[in-house]
């Protein structure tokens, strides 16, 4: 029974106005979201003078960024470097130690070279840089000299990089290594080339790993809690002609306060973020809910909630208890006006959104999705407009439970943050119901909406349209209820609106009161004014009562899908009965004249109330309705109205079509059910039934 709508199964209107939708809607919550993030009008900044005490308007935790990072980059520092030992480095410095001594060979076999010539050479080819005394010693020794030299380098290096090296270590190694020369009491040449090759060829071999130590190094940090700080509500932050801190400026950002300085990023990610989901939501119900994405007005309807209501909290966070603003008013709203299920997905919209007005604050949008989504679910069971405030205290219960668990998960004391937090959430479900109340009557009026509750209030036997029907046009009356019955019944079955059914078919015919005793209905003990009329002014007569019931719609208010079903049961129908009347007597007419002006039925709910009527009133005239009859009759109205072109813009199925008429059929046949016959009663009767024109 979710929405009513004046058209939902008309083609939308121009892309471009759904475009334009969908932008302004990008452009207003983007300007809402992000206003956190525009420079603020008054600042503080750390080292300023504070030019008023500053006092916390709510509780808030926040992260201590400046104490957490000095405990995470101590905990950083106090890993130890990781050694890796290379086992190539002996051999690399092996290698070195002989491209030496093969190069002093070199250079020593220059005998046409004079010694400076030699110590040229072998500067330019030895690996290891060798001084003054030990390029003499190189090119001097004999032979076997050198090659003790080698051996004794060879052995050194080998057994103090066995031991393993450390950058750091390298001087000590290299001192270590001089001493064991010394200790081999070797000649000096040759004692002075084997502590020169050592200490070229001697090098570090454990070597600190980079990359094992920074992962260290950052699971010790990551393995630091944030150290987080608690603002209590009401306590002063900063206070006036105090000089502000570092420390103050991150409790006053914690509060939303004061703002970082002005970048494009963060208002563009919150555009970006805004972006997705509008689009999000038109794709939704453009799949979900296609009669609602049909209807641009509802389009806006949907929009300007989401956009009222994320703009009511940023209004009023940084005012009053967050816990206090009624955000479940907007998809309470929408579960009215639209459909409930749009209604729950509007809630997680709103919810995400009003979460990121006040700085990703996820408990402020947990609370409003289940507040939002127990009003939805409570709206249910609403009858009359009253009925608003129940769902109301339902809102306001779930405020209440959810804040409470919320608290006392943060450890909250009792008073004044649980119990004042639980007060200004059951609050708040008062004040959904209030506006709820408030705004539904305007918002139907300006949008052409009806709700369940308004649609309620015009079933009511005591709407002074009705009563007028009930007393001028009693038998107009008595057709329109069962009209309804049979409607509404049929709706049912094809899964049609069928309170919108119902009350369209209590109003479908209420331009009959302007001349009552021109409809047979109404005529009991009356003559029949159409014996003494030409057919042509019978006609026009008949066709002025959908002018008229619309006049009568606009004077007692009607809604438009209410007072669609006027013009709309009747669709462009011939008045078969007077066309053909005029036939026989020679008249010079044309079909066009007696014919409705329309329109035809533009949804399946108008369609099944034209259906209704045709059938019920074919079906009283039958002499002897039996079910059979009833069936058979009920199936050939459907289908000559089908022939005539009258359901083409309905959106009705060839099942619907058998469903209603199985339903019509059933509940007629009922309604005839075989009386006992009275001969004279019966002949009376149908003498009756042939003066009179079966006139609707």
């Amino acid at each position: 029974m979710w929405p009513r709508l004046r058209r939902p199964w008309t083609i939308a209107l121009a892309p471009s106005r759904k475009v334009a939708i969908g932008a302004a809607t990008c452009v207003a919550l983007t300007l809402v979201t992000g206003a956190q993030y525009l420079p603020a009008r008054l600042q503080l900044r750390e080292g300023w003078v504070s030019p008023r005490d500053v006092t916390a308007s709510r509780t808030v935790e926040f992260v201590d960024r400046a104490r957490t990072e000095a405990l995470r980059r101590a905990a950083a520092e106090s890993i130890q470097p990781v050694y890796r030992r290379s086992a190539g480095e002996i051999t690399h410095a092996q290698d070195v130690i002989a491209q030496t001594v093969a190069a002093v060979e070199r250079a020593r076999r220059g005998g046409g070279l004079s010694y400076t010539e030699r110590r040229v050479l072998l500067s330019r080819e030895s690996p290891i840089p060798l001084d003054d005394p030990a390029a003499l010693a190189a090119l001097t020794v004999d032979a076997a000299a050198l090659a003790l030299a080698r051996t004794t380098a060879e052995r050194v290096v080998t057994a103090s990089m066995d031991a393993g090296i450390k950058p750091e270590e390298l001087p000590r190694a290299q001192m270590q290594a001089r001493v064991a020369i010394r200790a081999l009491q070797l000649s000096g040449r040759t004692m002075t080339l084997a502590s020169a090759l050592v200490q070229g060829a001697l090098g570090p071999n454990i070597t600190i790993d980079v990359a094992e130590t920074q992962r260290l190094q950052q699971r010790a940090a990551e393995s630091v809690e944030p150290v987080t700080t608690r603002i209590l509500r009401g306590e002063i932050v900063v206070r006036r002609g105090e000089v502000v801190t570092e420390a103050h400026m991150q409790k006053l950002a914690a509060l939303g306060l004061v703002r970082a300085p002005f970048s494009w990023q963060r208002p563009l990610g919150v555009a970006l973020i805004v972006v997705l989901v509008v689009a999000m939501s038109f794709a939704y119900m453009r799949q979900y809910h296609p009669d609602i994405w049909a209807e641009d007005r509802l389009l806006l309807v949907w929009s300007l909630a989401v956009v009222l209501t994320v703009g009511l909290a940023r209004a009023l966070v940084a005012q009053v208890n967050p816990y206090a603003i009624p955000l479940a008013a907007g998809a309470v709203l929408i579960a009215v006006l639209l459909r409930p299920r749009l209604a729950l997905y509007t809630a997680a919209v709103i919810s995400m959104l009003v979460a990121t007005v006040v700085g990703a604050d996820i408990r402020l949008g947990l609370v409003t999705f289940i507040g939002s989504s127990v009003g939805v679910y409570a709206i249910k069971r609403i009858v009359h407009r009253t009925d608003l405030m129940l769902a109301g205290a339902w809102v306001g219960g779930a405020n209440a439970v959810c804040v409470l668990a919320l608290n006392l998960m943060d450890q909250l004391p009792w008073y004044p943050d649980i119990a004042t937090d639980a007060i200004y959430g059951s609050a708040n479900g008062v004040i959904v119901g209030v506006i709820a109340i408030g705004t539904l009557p305007y918002l139907e009026q300006l949008f052409g909406l009806v709700t369940p509750i308004k649609l309620l209030e015009l079933s009511n036997p005591s709407h002074p349209l009705l009563r007028r029907m009930q007393v001028e046009a009693a038998g107009t009356y008595h057709h329109s209820l069962i009209v309804a019955n049979l409607a509404e019944a049929a709706a049912d079955a094809i899964g049609a609106d069928s309170l919108l059914v119902r009350v369209g078919a209590y109003y479908h015919d209420v331009g009959k009161l302007r001349r009552p005793v021109f409809f047979v209905e109404n005529q009991a003990g009356v003559e029949n004014p159409h014996e003494k009329m030409a057919p042509s002014l019978s006609a026009l007569t008949l066709l002025s009562h959908v002018r008229d019931g619309l006049e009568l719609a606009r004077e007692y208010g009607l809604p438009s899908a209410v007072a669609d079903f006027i013009p709309q049961h009747h669709g462009t129908n011939l008045i078969t009965y007077f066309y053909h009347q005029a036939l026989q007597r020679g008249d010079a007419v044309s079909e066009e004249g007696f014919r409705y002006e329309g329109p035809k039925p533009q949804s399946r709910e108008a369609a099944v109330v034209m259906l209704a009527d045709a059938v019920e009133g074919a079906t009283r005239a039958l002499p002897k309705p039996t079910p059979d009859r009833i069936e058979q009759t009920a199936r050939r109205i459907i289908r000559d109205k089908l022939d005539d072109g009258q359901l083409n813009e309905s959106n009705l199925s060839f099942r619907d079509l058998d469903v209603i008429a199985r339903t019509f059929s059933r509940l007629l046949a009922t309604m005839f059910h075989p009386r006992i016959e009275y001969p004279e009663l019966e002949r009376d009767l149908r003498a009756g039934q042939r003066d009179r024109a079966p006139v609707r």
